[in-house]
């Protein structure tokens, strides 16, 4: 698992560093460079829609000079005179009224055209009172160029009064009025200009303003949902607005963000007309504006998040597909260490790993074979130890007619007992040989000592209780049977500690040597002896109950008895 871990977080550490480099790097380069296009593309969004007045503005100017022209006629007729205003007055229906006057401001007689199906005569008046706020000594010498612009209130609208001095035309019509100039006076409606404003703003955000000498906003065009710049004090919050407005040299456009006092950021870009001298003035909350920008860059993270994605994912497949074969050989590895030689691994991969595993299986069987031929050798050898060993018990018991069979017997009865008390494979081999080799220790015992008939006297007693100790020494250069040697040495062990050679008392005494000493004792009470009878199996189980707790462990003594019952049936 560790080496997954590791595989997988290398392959995704060498996927994610040059992917997210090249993301900053990308986003570091082209941000900058994103966000200047959007201001210029805000400025040529301002300055199209200035050409685009300056053009409505241009056709106005031409359709003045086609008039001044007409005028300067000699001997024009004063109906003529006013059939050339009321033509004008048809080709721009934009214009309400259409007029002569003299530098100060009055109108000259039967000089005058209006659309009577938008303006009254008793609106007549309102008009020459809104004309004579014009400056109209301010206005340019060039023919048809247009002075300060004035605003004309009505009950239900607003409309816009400019005037253009005609020095060409003057000395006709100072026929008609003594002066030094004559000036057209123009009263143009502001609906006009706001309907070609919200053209050339629709489907934009932010707002669009047509803004006159004095920061008179004339017309403008507005998202409803954006912020807008204060309709007064342009200039204040924008200097470079008001510079271009009231300096006297040509304006110049410019874009420039303006954060507000409410904390709103904007983009203000502004560009002049050609003809009259106002502005196009754009605004636009940065946030939009930079909607590309920022579009741009959750584009780049979202490319980068997936390559990321699709990096993590291989890199988990790659990871697993290469550390699942290396698990199946630990795991392989593991089982011929505890023994399981045989043991193969299937993998279905042609490279390297596949082959390792196909070595490994072939190490496995090899391995398999030679276990089998050593377990043999070893069964071999411990059966060959074991007859010896037989060999010399079997000689021992035959130097008394009494105890022939006599270890065979222990062991039969040793390993029911064991087989009681659910012992495993290794404790049931300790008995087997412990019954054997139990009573090995007596050919060290003088044979007049072992052949007695009679009881022993106490010289003859200590001689033989030292059979344990001189078992143990038998079977003490024997390696595989040192787990023997303490069941050997203790079988005559007492649970109350009164037995010999050492004493010992309860647990101290190994349990094969209780058990031995159990299935002892039982074979020598049901077997003749020359200083006793032998007793049945009722009178044993009978003796067992009195000595369990003194002689016997008490476990093994009633796993001994249940023996003896199933064998009465």
């Amino acid at each position: 698992m560790r080496l997954f871990r590791t595989i997988t977080l290398m392959l995704v550490f060498l996927t994610a560093v040059p992917v997210v480099a090249v993301g900053i790097m990308l986003i570091d380069s082209t941000v900058d460079i994103v966000k200047t296009l959007a201001w210029e593309l805000q400025q040529e969004r301002t300055g199209n829609a200035a050409r685009e007045l300056s053009g409505y503005f241009r056709s106005l100017v031409e359709d003045v000079d086609l008039l001044v022209t007409n005028l300067g006629v000699e001997h024009l007729s004063l109906q003529e005179r006013q059939g050339l205003l009321r033509f004008l007055l048809q080709k721009r229906p934009e214009l309400n009224i259409i007029a002569f006057y003299n530098a100060h401001g009055e109108a000259l007689p039967n000089q005058m055209a209006f659309d009577s199906g938008r303006i009254l005569p008793s609106e007549i008046a309102q008009h020459q009172a809104g004309l004579a706020d014009l400056d109209l000594g301010r206005a340019r010498s060039q023919p048809a160029t247009f002075g300060p612009p004035a605003r004309i209130e009505r009950a239900a609208r607003a409309e816009l009064g400019i005037s253009a001095r005609l020095e060409d035309v003057a000395p006709v019509l100072l026929r008609l009025q003594a002066g030094d100039a004559v000036f057209l006076g123009m009263e143009l409606s502001l609906e006009s200009m706001r309907s070609e404003v919200d053209r050339l703003w629709a489907g934009q955000s932010g707002q669009l303003m047509l803004v006159a000498p004095g920061e008179r906003v004339l017309a403008h065009a507005s998202d409803p949902s954006a912020p807008s710049l204060p309709l007064g004090g342009l200039a204040t919050v924008v200097p470079e607005i008001g510079r271009a407005l009231g300096g006297d040299s040509l304006p110049v456009s410019g874009t420039r963000p303006v954060l507000l006092p409410d904390g709103r950021e904007l983009l203000v870009s502004y560009a002049p007309l050609a003809q009259p001298r106002w502005l196009v003035v754009a605004v636009e909350p940065l946030d939009d504006v930079y909607r590309g920008p920022r579009r741009m860059i959750w584009q780049v993270v979202g490319v980068a998040g997936t390559a990321l994605a699709a990096a993590v994912v291989l890199s988990l497949l790659f990871a697993f597909g290469l550390t699942r074969p290396i698990a199946k050989l630990v795991r392989g590895s593991l089982d011929i260490a505890r023994g399981k030689f045989g043991t193969e691994i299937q993998m279905r991969v042609r490279n390297e790993l596949g082959e390792l595993a196909h070595t490994f299986n072939y190490m496995s069987s090899q391995l398999l074979y030679y276990d089998q031929q050593n377990r043999e050798l070893l069964e071999s050898l411990e059966r060959g130890y074991v007859e010896t060993l037989r060999a010399l018990a079997n000689s021992i018991d035959a130097k008394d007619p009494y105890t022939r069979g006599h270890s065979d017997r222990v062991t039969e009865v040793a390993l029911a007992i064991g087989r009681q008390l659910e012992l495993d494979g290794d404790q049931l081999n300790i008995l087997r040989y412990a019954g054997i080799l139990h009573d090995i220790g007596k050919i060290g015992i003088r044979e007049d000592i072992l052949g007695k008939k009679g009881r022993l006297n106490d010289e003859e007693l200590q001689l033989m209780r030292q059979h344990p100790v001189l078992g143990e020494k038998i079977i003490e250069p024997i390696d595989f049977l040192a787990s023997v040697r303490p069941a050997v040495r203790c079988h005559h062990e007492w649970w109350d500690g009164s037995g010999y050679p050492d004493g010992l008392k309860g647990e101290e005494i190994p349990l094969g040597a209780r058990i031995i000493c159990a299935a002892d004792t039982y074979d020598a009470a049901t077997s003749e002896r020359p200083y006793q009878k032998a007793i049945d199996d009722r009178e044993a189980i009978e003796i067992l109950k009195r000595l369990r707790e003194k002689q016997f462990d008490p476990r093994v003594a009633d796993a001994l008895i249940r023996v003896i019952e199933r064998k009465l049936g």
